[in-house]
């Protein structure tokens, strides 16, 4: 009986405390999880930290501490709890095009963000920034020592709307006022570069991908293209079924595209419906190269289709779903791992390119696709 009432009076007392703090939650999580004393040990936790803590606790902060500790103890780090910041920022990218300058980051060796490419008509293009453009300041904030994603956001921001960069070029420092603006990116474009090598870059597989590839690739071929340079380099990637219908160009018929494993369910495997490219083949990646685009280079290479050229893709081998919990957050999570077309895993070590070649900070010059001409030349030289 004594026993009884002590549990009654904890239970009490901390639903009352987990009512105002909306942690609740978080401990029936825990407890639905399978382990009973769970619940009793984190209601202990919230009730010693809330009466003891030298600072008093924010209830909403301990709520969402614990709700992100959950997740991070999978050490995966495309499974998010996404609350507050984070999931307006991830609700404003998925449901609208975003405010931005037009511009793709990369990083030196010793961390220095630079312009590692930029969009044409875009901002920073008409503000005149160049590739290779050391940033060193967002809005007078010194960038040095920030992630990468951190400054993006940074630059990022309502349409119409003013951001300053401040760039180190060939050792002096400059400010470019850029206006941002709506960035809609067309995810294929295509030009005939010299002696007939047909340059196609992709810069996101979307819906309708595969076709704009398709119609950019016949064109290039009726105009007598004898070389072609498939362009991935910051593609973040995208729908899985766009980048097979674009293998369908560059992969012999019937060749493994991606194989999906997934949480008690068969493996779902996608193939080349059509013969693919018999002229001399070069695919262009970087570190921005992820998960499709990482799925197009990997099958090239591992099929012997081309030869890839850049630096060492992001590593992302996995697929994720997106759970509303309420109407202020959700949790993005892990439900598929894949394979490129011999099995390989790219998930957290990415595709090494056949032929390594570093962009440079300060350096206007695309030494990547100046060898991806080259590539192709001593191709066409020895068929």
């Amino acid at each position: 009986m004594k026993v009884r009432k002590v549990l009654l009076r904890i239970i009490a007392s901390v639903l009352a405390l987990f009512f105002t703090a909306n942690v609740l939650i978080c401990s029936l999580s825990y407890a639905y999880l399978g382990d009973p004393l769970g619940l009793f040990k984190i209601i202990r936790v919230a009730q010693i930290v809330n009466n003891h803590y030298v600072s008093g606790v924010d209830g909403k902060s301990l709520l969402s501490g614990a709700l992100e500790g959950l997740v991070a103890t999978l050490d995966d780090r495309h499974t998010l709890y996404l609350g507050g910041d984070d999931f307006r920022e991830f609700t404003e990218s998925t449901n609208a095009a975003y405010g931005g300058i037009g511009i793709y980051l990369s990083q030196t060796d010793e961390k220095k963000p630079f312009v590692a490419g930029l969009m044409e008509g875009m901002p920073a293009e008409a503000a005149g920034l160049e590739r290779g453009d050391i940033i060193t300041a967002v809005n007078g904030e010194s960038v040095d020592s920030m992630k990468l994603e951190d400054i993006s956001k940074r630059i990022r921001g309502p349409v119409g709307t003013n951001v300053t960069l401040t760039v180190s070029r060939n050792g002096e420092e400059r400010d470019f006022d850029v206006v941002r603006k709506e960035i809609t990116i067309k995810t294929v474009a295509s030009r005939m570069m010299e002696n007939k090598v047909g340059y196609i870059r992709i810069a996101s597989f979307s819906s309708g991908t595969a076709e704009e590839f398709a119609e950019a690739y016949k064109a290039l071929k009726e105009d007598g293209m004898t070389g072609l340079i498939v362009d991935v380099r910051n593609n973040p990637g995208g729908l899985v079924d766009q980048a097979a219908g674009v293998a369908d160009y560059l992969l012999p018929e019937g060749s493994t595209v991606v194989t999906f494993s997934q949480r008690n369910d068969e493996d779902q495997v996608f193939t080349t419906k059509a013969a693919g490219v018999k002229i001399p083949l070069v695919v262009l990646v970087n570190e921005n190269s992820a998960s499709a685009s990482e799925i197009l280079a990997g099958d090239v290479q591992d099929l012997h289709a081309g030869v890839i050229i850049g630096t060492k893709t992001y590593g992302k081998g996995t697929v994720q779903a997106v759970y509303p919990v309420d109407d202020d957050s959700a949790v993005k999570v892990t439900i598929a791992k894949y394979k490129t077309a011999s099995g390989r895993e790219v998930d957290g070590t990415g595709i090494e390119p056949d032929v390594v070649v570093p962009l440079e900070a300060n350096d206007n010059t695309d030494y990547q696709l100046q060898k991806a001409l080259e590539t192709i030349q001593s191709m066409q030289e020895n068929r």
